[in-house]
């Protein structure tokens, strides 16, 4: 294979940043791939590179960047560790690590901060699939949609859209309207690009605005409106006077 022989004769010149394109060659067109790195290897017949400093690996719209890693141009899957970041068309990424499958699905660990348009994931870990637009969070989330912050251990949630479900220690927040709120677990809904949200709060729930304090079982928070209703137990309500 013609890519082979030119890697091998540039690598015996000593370290090199080199291309390696699955066909076709015309870097305009959808589909291929370009790895370069201070230190390459490519085997044609596995389609797998080795990259070690500053990799930087193109498809389609993202590029991914790290300290070393690993491709295999056949089953477009790939490895990235250190300080990785990814950059795609209205979405980015930083984590420790990042673990691709074909483009679309990323699994990063380590601090993980992800943007898509106005909503912002983080987390240790995060599974993210581009296409779908669904993310789970694991290990000390928080999903910001534009106003409003949710956070918990674990969340599950599609940005396109805009829902969520939070298990853990979960809070929402929103500090135009200067809501707080805490339970076991919560599911949230919203309309993309409107502050609209409606929470659902289960276990030992808790909102407080303007020093006003809600508690029941369970609450159904609308932001839109301000409004908390409580959804069946023993509530107890306490104002603050002004």
């Amino acid at each position: 294979m013609k890519i082979q022989h030119l890697l091998v004769a540039a690598l015996v010149g000593g370290v090199m940043t080199i291309p390696v394109w699955a066909a076709p060659t015309d870097t305009r067109q959808a589909g291929n791939i370009m790895i370069t790195a201070d230190q390459l290897t490519y085997d044609g017949s596995t389609g797998r590179a080795e990259a070690k400093g500053s990799v930087v690996i193109t498809k389609d719209d993202k590029t991914l960047t790290g300290a070393s890693g690993w491709y295999n141009t056949k089953s477009e899957e790939g490895f990235l560790t250190g300080g990785v970041s990814m950059i795609g068309t209205n979405m980015s990424m930083a984590a420790g690590e990042v673990h691709s499958l074909q483009n679309r699905q990323f699994d990063a660990t380590g601090d993980v901060h992800l943007q898509k348009d106005d909503r912002q994931l983080y987390g240790d870990r995060v599974n993210y699939n581009t296409e779908t637009g669904y993310g789970e969070i694991i290990g000390n989330g928080k999903l910001i949609m534009a106003d409003n912050v949710l956070t918990g251990q674990r969340i599950e949630a599609y940005t396109n859209q805009i829902s969520a479900t939070a298990t853990g220690g979960v809070t929402l927040s929103s500090t135009s309207r200067n809501v707080n709120a805490t339970a076991d677990s919560a599911v949230y809904t919203q309309t993309p690009n409107q502050n609209d949200g409606v929470a659902y709060l289960k276990g030992n729930a808790k909102a407080v605005q303007n020093g006003n304090v809600l508690e029941a079982p369970e609450l159904k928070i609308t932001l839109s409106d301000n409004s908390a209703e409580t959804l069946g137990g023993r509530s107890t309500l306490i104002i603050t006077p002004k």
